[in-house]
């Protein structure tokens, strides 16, 4: 990568209602806002839900602020254009966020909205993850690699070649550990420090979502209408296989996960609309809601960002562009 002119400012065991997602009714969000009208291409809500960052064909990169549902700042990589984000992340600390255009990064500052850094990429981006404070980005490139990258200064630190498009990442908050999913159907959990592989699990399709608990205990990952399954990262043995039975002859698609700070409920969402809080040792689903959808409108949402809140709430955006508060 290199720096450009900156032009701009991206359960086998499962129990009760866990026989399947859908056994238990699903709840209404106790509040949503619109923050796109339509094409939503990515999302991210910050690690307790206060802030949202959107990528839409009709903004570009828009950043809120959840409590009062305004937006703060526009970020875009050209100027007078509307750049398509593929995808963007605010880093734990809610301090710095980045955007991913096609082969363009940018890093920006939270506080004052202004960009920090801007750089070129060598592959289209599919998917980031920042590390604490911005310092590090992971990111999903369909050049058959993930890149371990210094956002701030500049260098690839690791490259991790996958042999496939990958199509999500995550990453610790220390930037230790990183776990990646390709188009192989394989989740591999990655030693960042050294670039080596320290574990490779294989799902039944491409992969759609992956996740790692912050303090790195365990890794998930969720096929494309297939099975979703949570590991020890420590041992790379299955703890829990989540039922994705939505329908007799067919699986769900898990678009999105993350676990609570504790590690021990995992919150996740469907292309189907459907959120859900799972707890880790056991599977068991605790609870289940559905994404708003308007009158009028297409009756389903995928779930693209979630996030554990204070005071038991759940916040959740939607390809729709509307942000969910669940409870």
């Amino acid at each position: 990568m290199k720096r450009t002119a900156k032009k701009a400012l991206k359960l086998s065991l499962v129990s009760g209602c866990a026989l399947a997602l859908f056994a238990c009714s699903a709840e209404k969000p106790v509040r949503t806002a619109q923050y796109a009208v339509q094409g939503v291409f990515s999302a991210v809500l910050s690690d307790d839900g206060s802030e949202s960052l959107v990528g839409s064909v009709q903004h570009g990169g828009s950043f809120w602020a959840n409590a009062t549902n305004e937006r703060r700042y526009n970020w875009n990589h050209v100027t007078g254009e509307y750049t398509a984000l593929a995808g963007v992340d605010i880093d734990p600390s809610g301090e710095y966020a980045a955007t991913g255009g096609a082969r363009t990064l940018a890093l920006w500052n939270t506080s004052n909205g202004q960009s920090e850094e801007f750089w070129t990429t060598p592959g289209d981006i599919q998917s980031l993850k920042l590390t604490q404070n911005g310092d590090q980005a992971l990111i999903g490139l369909n050049d058959q690699t993930a890149r371990f990258f210094d956002i701030k200064q500049g260098g690839i630190l690791q490259t991790l070649r996958t042999g496939a498009t990958v199509r999500a990442v995550d990453v610790t908050p220390d930037g230790s550990i990183g776990i990646t999913g390709d188009d192989t159907s394989t989740v591999t959990l990655w030693d960042l420090q050294t670039g080596e592989k320290k574990y490779q699990w294989s799902l039944n399709n491409q992969i759609a979502s992956v996740a790692l608990s912050s303090d790195g205990r365990y890794a998930f990952g969720a096929a494309q209408l297939g099975n979703a399954k949570i590991w020890s990262t420590s041992t790379g043995r299955e703890v829990t296989s989540i039922d994705t039975g939505a329908l007799k002859y067919r699986q769900v698609t898990i678009s999105q996960a993350v676990f609570s700070s504790n590690s021990r409920n995992l919150l996740i969402g469907e292309v189907s609309s459907q959120v859900s809080l799972v707890q880790v040792a056991t599977g068991e689903v605790q609870n289940t809601w559905r994404l708003y959808t308007p009158k009028g409108r297409p009756s389903g949402a995928s779930v693209l960002a979630l996030a554990f809140a204070p005071g038991n709430r759940y916040y959740a955006i939607g390809s729709n562009g509307y942000m969910n508060v669940l409870q």
